[in-house]
Protein backbone atom coordinates (compact mmCIF):
# COMPACT_ATOMS: atom_id res chain seq x y z
CA UNK A 1 0.00 0.00 0.00
CA UNK A 2 1.38 3.44 -0.87
CA UNK A 3 2.60 6.05 1.57
CA UNK A 4 0.34 8.53 -0.24
CA UNK A 5 -2.63 6.35 0.61
CA UNK A 6 -1.75 6.61 4.28
CA UNK A 7 -1.20 10.37 4.01
CA UNK A 8 -4.50 10.91 2.23
CA UNK A 9 -6.36 8.81 4.77
CA UNK A 10 -4.75 10.70 7.66
CA UNK A 11 -5.25 14.12 6.04
CA UNK A 12 -8.93 13.62 5.20
CA UNK A 13 -9.67 12.32 8.68
CA UNK A 14 -7.76 15.21 10.20
CA UNK A 15 -9.77 17.63 8.07
CA UNK A 16 -12.81 16.61 10.11
CA UNK A 17 -10.94 17.79 13.21
CA UNK A 18 -10.08 21.05 11.43
CA UNK A 19 -13.76 21.66 10.70
CA UNK A 20 -14.68 20.87 14.30
CA UNK A 21 -12.07 23.31 15.51
CA UNK A 22 -13.60 25.93 13.22
CA UNK A 23 -16.98 25.20 14.81
CA UNK A 24 -15.58 25.81 18.28
CA UNK A 25 -13.86 28.99 17.13
CA UNK A 26 -17.12 30.17 15.58
CA UNK A 27 -18.78 30.05 19.00
CA UNK A 28 -16.18 32.46 20.32
CA UNK A 29 -16.59 34.75 17.32
CA UNK A 30 -20.39 34.60 17.63
CA UNK A 31 -20.14 35.82 21.23
CA UNK A 32 -18.57 39.08 20.01
CA UNK A 33 -21.32 39.47 17.40
CA UNK A 34 -23.97 38.96 20.08
CA UNK A 35 -22.23 41.56 22.25
CA UNK A 36 -22.29 44.07 19.38
CA UNK A 37 -26.02 43.50 18.81
CA UNK A 38 -26.77 43.77 22.55
CA UNK A 39 -24.78 47.00 22.75
CA UNK A 40 -26.73 48.50 19.85
CA UNK A 41 -30.09 47.40 21.24
CA UNK A 42 -29.24 48.84 24.66
CA UNK A 43 -28.30 52.17 23.08
CA UNK A 44 -31.61 52.21 21.20
CA UNK A 45 -33.51 51.25 24.34
CA UNK A 46 -31.85 54.07 26.30
CA UNK A 47 -33.37 56.48 23.81
CA UNK A 48 -32.31 58.20 20.61
CA UNK A 49 -32.63 61.87 19.78
CA UNK A 50 -34.61 63.04 16.76
CA UNK A 51 -33.25 61.61 13.53
CA UNK A 52 -30.74 63.85 11.77
CA UNK A 53 -30.13 66.18 14.69
CA UNK A 54 -26.63 66.97 15.92
CA UNK A 55 -27.25 65.00 19.12
CA UNK A 56 -28.46 61.97 17.12
CA UNK A 57 -25.37 62.09 14.91
CA UNK A 58 -23.17 62.19 18.01
CA UNK A 59 -25.03 59.18 19.44
CA UNK A 60 -24.44 57.22 16.21
CA UNK A 61 -20.76 58.15 16.14
CA UNK A 62 -20.34 57.02 19.74
CA UNK A 63 -22.13 53.72 19.04
CA UNK A 64 -20.03 53.21 15.92
CA UNK A 65 -16.88 53.62 18.02
CA UNK A 66 -18.15 51.12 20.58
CA UNK A 67 -18.98 48.59 17.87
CA UNK A 68 -15.59 49.00 16.22
CA UNK A 69 -14.00 48.32 19.59
CA UNK A 70 -15.98 45.08 19.93
CA UNK A 71 -15.05 43.90 16.44
CA UNK A 72 -11.40 44.88 17.03
CA UNK A 73 -11.47 42.66 20.12
CA UNK A 74 -12.95 39.90 17.95
CA UNK A 75 -10.04 40.32 15.53
CA UNK A 76 -7.47 40.13 18.31
CA UNK A 77 -9.02 37.02 19.85
CA UNK A 78 -9.37 35.30 16.46
CA UNK A 79 -5.76 36.00 15.47
CA UNK A 80 -4.48 34.71 18.81
CA UNK A 81 -6.53 31.50 18.51
CA UNK A 82 -5.50 30.95 14.88
CA UNK A 83 -1.84 31.56 15.67
CA UNK A 84 -1.94 28.85 18.33
CA UNK A 85 -3.80 26.57 15.93
CA UNK A 86 -1.06 27.09 13.31
CA UNK A 87 1.55 25.86 15.77
CA UNK A 88 -0.49 22.75 16.50
CA UNK A 89 -1.03 22.07 12.81
CA UNK A 90 2.69 22.30 12.06
CA UNK A 91 3.44 19.77 14.78
CA UNK A 92 0.72 17.42 13.52
CA UNK A 93 1.90 17.60 9.92
CA UNK A 94 5.52 17.02 10.86
CA UNK A 95 4.48 13.87 12.75
CA UNK A 96 2.32 12.72 9.84
CA UNK A 97 5.18 13.18 7.37
CA UNK A 98 7.54 11.39 9.76
CA UNK A 99 5.39 8.24 9.56
CA UNK A 100 5.90 7.79 5.83
CA UNK A 101 9.59 8.60 5.34
CA UNK A 102 12.38 6.11 5.74
CA UNK A 103 13.86 5.88 9.23
CA UNK A 104 17.18 7.30 8.08
CA UNK A 105 15.61 10.58 6.93
CA UNK A 106 15.94 13.50 9.37
CA UNK A 107 12.98 15.86 9.01
CA UNK A 108 13.23 19.62 9.37
CA UNK A 109 10.48 21.14 11.50
CA UNK A 110 9.80 24.89 11.18
CA UNK A 111 9.69 26.95 14.36
CA UNK A 112 6.30 27.69 15.90
CA UNK A 113 6.85 31.44 15.47
CA UNK A 114 7.67 31.03 11.78
CA UNK A 115 4.56 28.95 11.09
CA UNK A 116 2.27 31.26 13.04
CA UNK A 117 3.65 34.37 11.33
CA UNK A 118 3.40 32.84 7.86
CA UNK A 119 -0.13 31.57 8.43
CA UNK A 120 -1.38 34.98 9.55
CA UNK A 121 0.54 36.98 6.93
CA UNK A 122 0.13 34.88 3.77
CA UNK A 123 -2.86 36.15 1.76
CA UNK A 124 -5.81 33.98 0.84
CA UNK A 125 -6.62 33.85 -2.89
CA UNK A 126 -10.35 33.22 -3.14
CA UNK A 127 -12.70 32.93 -6.08
CA UNK A 128 -14.97 35.99 -6.17
CA UNK A 129 -17.59 37.38 -8.53
CA UNK A 130 -15.13 39.76 -10.18
CA UNK A 131 -12.20 37.36 -10.32
CA UNK A 132 -9.82 36.35 -7.55
CA UNK A 133 -9.94 38.12 -4.21
CA UNK A 134 -6.57 38.51 -2.46
CA UNK A 135 -6.95 39.11 1.26
CA UNK A 136 -5.04 38.38 4.45
CA UNK A 137 -6.62 37.10 7.64
CA UNK A 138 -6.06 40.50 9.22
CA UNK A 139 -7.69 42.19 6.24
CA UNK A 140 -10.61 39.77 6.24
CA UNK A 141 -11.27 40.40 9.93
CA UNK A 142 -11.03 44.17 9.43
CA UNK A 143 -13.41 43.96 6.49
CA UNK A 144 -15.84 41.85 8.49
CA UNK A 145 -15.83 44.27 11.43
CA UNK A 146 -16.30 47.32 9.21
CA UNK A 147 -19.20 45.79 7.28
CA UNK A 148 -20.97 44.43 10.36
CA UNK A 149 -20.67 47.77 12.15
CA UNK A 150 -22.09 49.53 9.08
CA UNK A 151 -25.00 47.05 8.93
CA UNK A 152 -25.96 47.68 12.54
CA UNK A 153 -25.72 51.46 12.22
CA UNK A 154 -27.60 51.30 8.92
CA UNK A 155 -30.55 49.40 10.39
CA UNK A 156 -30.83 51.87 13.25
CA UNK A 157 -30.71 54.81 10.85
CA UNK A 158 -33.40 53.31 8.61
CA UNK A 159 -35.67 52.66 11.57
CA UNK A 160 -35.05 56.13 12.99
CA UNK A 161 -35.75 57.83 9.66
CA UNK A 162 -39.07 55.96 9.46
CA UNK A 163 -40.01 57.04 12.96
CA UNK A 164 -40.02 53.47 14.33
CA UNK A 165 -40.17 52.74 18.04
CA UNK A 166 -37.20 51.32 19.94
CA UNK A 167 -38.90 47.91 19.92
CA UNK A 168 -39.29 48.01 16.13
CA UNK A 169 -35.65 49.01 15.66
CA UNK A 170 -34.60 46.19 18.01
CA UNK A 171 -36.48 43.74 15.80
CA UNK A 172 -34.48 45.06 12.86
CA UNK A 173 -31.30 44.28 14.78
CA UNK A 174 -32.60 40.79 15.59
CA UNK A 175 -33.08 40.18 11.88
CA UNK A 176 -29.41 40.82 11.06
CA UNK A 177 -28.06 38.94 14.10
CA UNK A 178 -28.42 35.49 12.52
CA UNK A 179 -27.21 36.78 9.16
CA UNK A 180 -24.01 38.05 10.76
CA UNK A 181 -23.44 34.71 12.50
CA UNK A 182 -23.95 32.86 9.20
CA UNK A 183 -21.42 35.13 7.50
CA UNK A 184 -19.03 34.63 10.40
CA UNK A 185 -19.31 30.88 9.86
CA UNK A 186 -18.01 31.26 6.30
CA UNK A 187 -15.22 33.55 7.49
CA UNK A 188 -14.09 31.28 10.32
CA UNK A 189 -14.16 28.05 8.30
CA UNK A 190 -12.20 29.68 5.47
CA UNK A 191 -9.59 31.19 7.79
CA UNK A 192 -9.19 27.89 9.65
CA UNK A 193 -8.55 25.93 6.46
CA UNK A 194 -6.08 28.62 5.37
CA UNK A 195 -4.16 28.21 8.62
CA UNK A 196 -4.13 24.40 8.29
CA UNK A 197 -2.97 24.57 4.65
CA UNK A 198 -0.26 27.14 5.38
CA UNK A 199 1.09 25.15 8.33
CA UNK A 200 1.23 22.02 6.17
CA UNK A 201 2.89 23.92 3.32
CA UNK A 202 5.52 25.37 5.68
CA UNK A 203 6.43 21.88 6.90
CA UNK A 204 6.75 20.74 3.29
CA UNK A 205 8.89 23.75 2.33
CA UNK A 206 11.31 22.87 5.14
CA UNK A 207 11.64 19.38 3.64
CA UNK A 208 11.55 20.22 -0.07
CA UNK A 209 14.63 18.08 -0.76
CA UNK A 210 12.63 14.86 -0.21
CA UNK A 211 9.39 15.96 -1.91
CA UNK A 212 8.12 16.08 -5.49
CA UNK A 213 5.22 18.40 -4.77
CA UNK A 214 1.80 18.57 -3.10
CA UNK A 215 -1.33 16.60 -3.93
CA UNK A 216 -4.68 18.39 -3.62
CA UNK A 217 -7.44 16.37 -1.95
CA UNK A 218 -11.07 17.50 -2.14
CA UNK A 219 -13.98 16.29 -0.01
CA UNK A 220 -16.10 13.54 -1.55
CA UNK A 221 -19.63 14.77 -0.89
CA UNK A 222 -22.40 16.82 -2.51
CA UNK A 223 -21.20 20.19 -1.16
CA UNK A 224 -17.87 20.30 -2.99
CA UNK A 225 -17.58 23.01 -5.64
CA UNK A 226 -16.98 22.28 -9.31
CA UNK A 227 -13.48 23.70 -9.09
CA UNK A 228 -12.48 21.52 -6.15
CA UNK A 229 -14.07 18.50 -7.84
CA UNK A 230 -11.89 19.18 -10.88
CA UNK A 231 -8.57 19.50 -9.01
CA UNK A 232 -8.99 16.51 -6.71
CA UNK A 233 -5.86 14.28 -6.81
CA UNK A 234 -3.86 16.75 -8.93
CA UNK A 235 -0.23 17.46 -8.01
CA UNK A 236 1.13 21.01 -7.80
CA UNK A 237 4.61 22.41 -7.00
CA UNK A 238 5.50 23.24 -3.40
CA UNK A 239 5.13 26.93 -4.22
CA UNK A 240 1.77 26.39 -5.92
CA UNK A 241 -1.43 28.04 -4.78
CA UNK A 242 -2.74 26.26 -1.71
CA UNK A 243 -6.31 26.05 -0.36
CA UNK A 244 -8.67 27.64 0.43
CA UNK A 245 -9.69 28.44 -3.15
CA UNK A 246 -13.06 29.93 -2.24
CA UNK A 247 -15.12 30.76 0.83
CA UNK A 248 -15.88 27.64 2.92
CA UNK A 249 -13.32 25.63 0.92
CA UNK A 250 -12.47 22.27 2.54
CA UNK A 251 -9.80 21.04 0.12
CA UNK A 252 -6.55 19.99 1.77
CA UNK A 253 -2.99 19.05 0.76
CA UNK A 254 -0.73 16.05 1.23
CA UNK A 255 3.01 15.82 0.47
CA UNK A 256 4.22 13.75 -2.48
CA UNK A 257 7.48 12.05 -1.54
CA UNK A 258 10.32 11.19 -3.86
CA UNK A 259 10.34 7.37 -4.19
CA UNK A 260 13.76 6.93 -2.59
CA UNK A 261 12.60 8.54 0.67
CA UNK A 262 9.21 6.85 0.99
CA UNK A 263 8.25 3.69 2.86
CA UNK A 264 5.14 1.60 2.45
CA UNK A 265 2.31 2.00 4.96
CA UNK A 266 -0.69 -0.38 5.25
CA UNK A 267 -4.19 1.01 4.82
CA UNK A 268 -5.37 3.30 2.03
CA UNK A 269 -8.92 4.64 2.02
CA UNK A 270 -10.72 7.97 2.08
CA UNK A 271 -14.22 8.74 3.35
CA UNK A 272 -17.07 9.78 1.07
CA UNK A 273 -20.65 10.86 1.72
CA UNK A 274 -23.05 9.77 -1.00
CA UNK A 275 -26.82 9.19 -1.07
CA UNK A 276 -26.42 6.13 1.17
CA UNK A 277 -24.32 7.89 3.80
CA UNK A 278 -20.64 7.54 4.71
CA UNK A 279 -18.60 5.02 2.75
CA UNK A 280 -14.86 4.31 2.58
CA UNK A 281 -13.42 4.25 -0.94
CA UNK A 282 -9.91 3.74 -2.32
CA UNK A 283 -7.61 6.68 -1.64
CA UNK A 284 -6.77 6.70 -5.36
CA UNK A 285 -10.39 7.51 -6.27
CA UNK A 286 -10.75 11.00 -7.71
CA UNK A 287 -13.91 13.07 -7.32
CA UNK A 288 -15.00 12.62 -10.99
CA UNK A 289 -14.50 8.85 -10.71
CA UNK A 290 -16.45 8.74 -7.46
CA UNK A 291 -19.27 10.90 -8.83
CA UNK A 292 -19.57 8.74 -11.97
CA UNK A 293 -20.35 5.73 -9.72
CA UNK A 294 -23.16 7.51 -7.86
CA UNK A 295 -26.88 7.20 -8.78
CA UNK A 296 -28.20 9.48 -11.51
CA UNK A 297 -30.38 11.41 -9.06
CA UNK A 298 -27.34 12.23 -6.92
CA UNK A 299 -25.29 13.31 -9.94
CA UNK A 300 -28.11 15.64 -11.03
CA UNK A 301 -28.34 17.15 -7.54
CA UNK A 302 -24.60 17.82 -7.49
CA UNK A 303 -24.13 19.08 -11.05
CA UNK A 304 -27.57 20.33 -11.98
CA UNK A 305 -29.62 18.85 -14.88
CA UNK A 306 -27.75 20.52 -17.75
CA UNK A 307 -24.24 19.84 -16.50
CA UNK A 308 -25.27 16.28 -15.65
CA UNK A 309 -26.19 15.76 -19.32
CA UNK A 310 -22.86 17.22 -20.43
CA UNK A 311 -20.93 15.09 -17.92
CA UNK A 312 -22.74 11.80 -18.54
CA UNK A 313 -23.78 11.98 -22.19
CA UNK A 314 -21.63 14.76 -23.55
CA UNK A 315 -18.46 13.15 -22.13
CA UNK A 316 -17.34 16.54 -20.80
CA UNK A 317 -14.82 16.22 -17.92
CA UNK A 318 -15.61 18.19 -14.76
CA UNK A 319 -12.46 20.27 -15.10
CA UNK A 320 -13.95 21.81 -18.27
CA UNK A 321 -16.80 23.30 -16.23
CA UNK A 322 -14.44 25.92 -14.76
CA UNK A 323 -11.99 28.41 -16.26
CA UNK A 324 -8.28 28.72 -15.49
CA UNK A 325 -9.04 30.89 -12.45
CA UNK A 326 -11.44 28.34 -10.96
CA UNK A 327 -14.56 30.33 -11.83
CA UNK A 328 -17.59 28.26 -12.85
CA UNK A 329 -18.47 28.79 -16.50
CA UNK A 330 -22.06 29.59 -17.44
CA UNK A 331 -23.91 27.24 -19.77
CA UNK A 332 -23.60 29.83 -22.56
CA UNK A 333 -19.84 30.02 -22.05
CA UNK A 334 -19.66 26.22 -22.06
CA UNK A 335 -21.69 26.08 -25.28
CA UNK A 336 -19.21 28.44 -26.96
CA UNK A 337 -16.20 26.48 -25.70
CA UNK A 338 -17.50 22.91 -25.98
CA UNK A 339 -20.01 22.71 -28.86
CA UNK A 340 -19.28 19.03 -29.50
CA UNK A 341 -20.20 18.10 -25.93
CA UNK A 342 -23.57 19.80 -26.36
CA UNK A 343 -24.06 17.92 -29.62
CA UNK A 344 -23.20 14.55 -28.02
CA UNK A 345 -25.59 15.31 -25.15
CA UNK A 346 -28.38 16.23 -27.59
CA UNK A 347 -28.59 19.77 -26.24
CA UNK A 348 -28.36 21.76 -29.48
Amino acid sequence: MSNEGYLEDAATRHQIYVQRYAGGNLKRVASFISKAIRTAKQRVSDGLSAYGTKRYITQMETLQGDLRGIYDDLKGRAQLDLGEFAEYEAEFNAKMLGKVVRVAVQLNVPSADLVSAAALADPMLLEARKGVQRISISGALDQFGTKKTAEIIGEIQIGSSLGETSQQISRRLNSIHQMQKDQASALVSTMTNHIASTARAEVMKQNDDILLGMRRVATLDSRTTLFCMSIDQTIIPLDGQKPPYHWRCRTTLIPVLKPEYAREIPGSTRPSVGPDGVEQVSSKTSYPEWLARQPVSFQKDVLGPARYELFSKGELPIDRFVDDNGKTLTLQQLREREPMAFERAGMN
